[in-house]
């Protein structure tokens, strides 16, 4: 093949719904690519990642990707459990935003090669209290027979 003329892309068939549980902190691993599955380098950039819901069209929480390696765009950030045991649908939207730090131009980041940009977020019940709470007492009179 002559790679003067035809350029590889490696399509992405779909992209798999991140899974989160209620009763735990869940940490997400983020790792962008350009749409040849290369590396992107993010310096003097923020990405934000935003849980959308889309019944009610509000943004719950926003959540800044932390860097362990911003030249290889890896990086992680952590849907907390407060945010997540709050959730009373199953499923949101993940959505993710670049900032120019420099100029504060903010530009969607796609997650498909069709240019989509929210990601299924599925909610799910997993960890519960360990205690039961009982908040009233009640004592019953039979009465005499």
């Amino acid at each position: 093949m002559d790679s003067a003329i035809f350029t590889t892309r490696n399509r992405q068939v779909y992209s798999r719904p991140i899974k989160v549980y209620q009763g735990i902190d869940n940490p997400v691993q983020v790792i962008v690519k350009n749409q040849d599955q290369k590396t992107v380098n993010l310096t003097g950039y923020n990405i934000v990642a935003s849980v959308q819901d889309p019944t009610n069209q509000i943004t719950i929480a926003d959540y800044i990707v932390n860097w362990a390696n911003i030249q290889l765009g890896q990086g992680t950030f952590t849907l907390d459990n407060a945010t997540i045991s709050s959730l009373e649908q199953r499923f949101y939207k993940l959505t993710f935003k670049r900032t120019l730090i420099s100029t504060d131009t903010q530009t969607p980041l796609y997650i498909d090669d069709n240019y989509g940009v929210p990601l299924d977020l599925e909610v799910l019940p997993a960890y519960y209290s360990n205690v039961a709470v009982l908040t009233d007492t009640y004592t019953m009179d039979g009465g005499t027979i």
